[in-house]
C-alpha cells in the first residue's frame, strides 16, 4: 500500500509541477495582477487540480496589473 501512495505522490508532483510552470508563464504573459497566486496553488497537492481548473475557466475574466504598476516595476532597479 505505502508503495502505491509513493508513486500517486510522485505522479502528482511530476504532473503538477510542469502544469505550475506553465500556469506561471501564461499569467505573467497575460500580465495578470498576482501571477504566483495560482502556481503555488497548483503545486499544492490537495487543492492543485482544483486550483488549475479555477484559473484555466477564470482566466479571461482575472484582474490584470495596471499600467501605473508597470511603470513602477520598470523603473525600479534590479535586486541582486
Amino acid at each position: 500500500m505505502s508503495d502505491l501512495v509513493y508513486v500517486l505522490l510522485v505522479g502528482l508532483f511530476v504532473i503538477q509541477i510542469p502544469m505550475a510552470v506553465l500556469v506561471y508563464i501564461d499569467a505573467r504573459r497575460l500580465g495578470l495582477e498576482n501571477p504566483e497566486q495560482y502556481d503555488l496553488g497548483i503545486i499544492l497537492p490537495a487543492a492543485g487540480f482544483l486550483v488549475f481548473a479555477y484559473y484555466v475557466s477564470k482566466r479571461g475574466t482575472l484582474a490584470r496589473r495596471s499600467a501605473e504598476t508597470d511603470d513602477e516595476q520598470r523603473s525600479e532597479p534590479e535586486r541582486a
